[in-house]
């Protein structure tokens, strides 16, 4: 664990902005500030880097106001795009790559690809087959829809599909490189039983699609080597966990760059966790690297896992954009915030407390309490989290408190105007309690043993 949490720093909520950690000392009672997570808005880049409506000049030909000129964009010398009376050719065929051998994902399932629609799932299949070769635009997928593709409606369907497959698959992290993504084809009249032609292709190239995936797929690779695939899931889970915050480092400095092109780093994103930022700091990213890295090396260890985007803070007025991941442990759906566990404090033994707080930090079982005091919660643990006695620390000299109440606050669909957020309100309500944090550690689940407790074993993952 690298990042550096200071002393009595705060910062603008939804501007990266930290959640400050309340300390209370005693015997004299002081408050400062112990820096927790940054948190920032997901801002997904741009879907689109062009729309075509047919009433627009394309590549080749170009359409009169009166519709009268035929328009052609031809992308694969069977495509005729044209409008009005005319339809497409009669002989177009999907032209698709072959599935890509970088792009790796072992999840058992996809949880968002589940829970749009079916003319969604179209429309998110169609994505994620042109990307297969990210490395040219001319491929491209037709997809048949019923709504008019020129209004609203289609346009939300669309941008629900694709942050549906970007949440479910964090290995296409390059689409944080671009403004635009993706285009669509489509003719302004329906077909003759009411339906809609959509063409859907790359509208950007990866330009370094083979040395960054084989880096990604290299250091995930090495972290996987490291983690005992031989025990239970949840045991997996926490040793994933604990692996992933002592790895990386808190960018703060791309925080601090909220609202400007920053939201195209690959700090926003797992090849940030995993390999680097767009600087080239190693293992560096803000909250939505850290949980999309936890959530697809759960993957890559078979485990149901999933994010979502928010906000968190102190209360609900200050709360600021945020994103945490939620697992599935036998049918039970747990919420873990990464960001917010990684903690490492910087303080002065003489300052006021100072001597608590280094006794607090120097206890290994005291000190992990706190750095998985947001792990495996319910959603209504960590939508108004409180926390209790355990994460007060006593001592001869007196006493520390470390945490102080939160907030995390999941978009809805009244959110979208503003977060265009479309995917969040989907994501699933956690009700586990079988795995916590305590039970995992108590042997609740572990290999070979039973959810009751009872392992048959003594080794059990703990705490180093």
């Amino acid at each position: 664990m690298k990042r550096k949490n200071k002393w009595l720093r705060g910062g603008q909520p939804g501007k990266g902005a930290k959640r400050a950690m309340t300390l209370a000392v005693a015997l004299v009672y002081t408050t400062v500030s112990l820096t927790g997570c940054s948190i920032h808005t997901e801002n997904i880049p741009k879907l689109f880097g062009r729309f075509f409506n047919m009433n627009e000049s394309l590549e080749s030909g170009s359409i009169s106001e009166d519709g009268e000129k035929k328009s052609v964009f031809n992308l694969n010398k069977g495509l005729d795009i044209t409008v009005g009376r005319e339809k497409w050719d009669p002989d177009y065929k999907d032209l698709l790559p072959e599935k890509s051998q970088l792009f790796i994902n072992n999840a058992p399932s996809y949880y968002y690809y589940g829970q749009i629609s079916d003319e969604e799932r179209s429309l998110y299949d169609a994505l994620f087959a042109v990307a297969q070769d990210p490395t040219t635009k001319k491929y491209h997928k037709r997809v048949t829809i019923t709504v008019d593709p020129d209004g609203e409606e289609f346009k939300e369907e669309l941008t629900r599909a694709y942050e549906a497959m970007l949440y479910d698959h964090p290995e296409l992290f390059w689409f944080r490189q671009n403004e635009g993504n993706f285009q669509y084809f489509y003719e302004k009249k329906p077909t003759d039983d009411g339906t809609y032609d959509v063409v859907i292709k790359l509208s950007a190239v990866y330009e370094n699609y083979e040395a960054e995936m084989s880096a990604f797929n290299a250091a995930v690779q090495e972290f996987m080597a490291g983690i005992d695939l031989s025990r239970s899931q949840p045991e997996i889970g926490l040793q994933i966990h604990d692996k992933l915050i002592d790895m990386l480092t808190y960018d703060d400095d791309l925080a601090d760059r909220f609202e400007t092109d920053s939201s195209y780093d690959y700090g926003y994103s797992a090849y940030g966790a995993m390999v680097a930022n767009s600087s080239g700091q190693p293992h560096t990213c803000v909250c939505d690297g850290y949980s999309y890295a936890y959530q697809y090396l759960l993957q890559q260890a078979g485990i149901v896992a999933t994010r979502v985007g928010g906000r968190a803070g102190d209360n609900a007025e200050t709360a600021g954009s945020h994103s945490w991941n939620l697992i599935q442990y036998d049918g039970e759906w747990y919420e873990v915030d990464p960001t917010w566990n990684d903690r490492d404090p910087e303080y002065d033994e003489n300052q006021q407390g100072g001597s608590i707080i280094s006794q607090a930090v120097a206890d290994p079982s005291f000190w992990s309490r706190i750095r998985h005091y947001q792990y495996n919660l319910t959603t209504d643990q960590i939508r108004n989290y409180a926390p209790d006695d355990r994460y007060t620390y006593y001592s001869e000299a007196g006493y520390a408190t470390f945490l102080s109440p939160s907030v995390h606050i999941r978009d809805t669909v009244e959110d979208i105007p503003v977060t265009e957020d479309y995917i969040s309100y989907l994501a699933p309500v956690a009700n586990g309690t079988t795995y916590t944090y305590e039970n995992i550690l108590a042997g609740v689940g572990a290999a070979g043993g039973d959810p009751s407790g009872e392992t048959g074993s003594e080794d059990v993952y703990t705490e180093e």
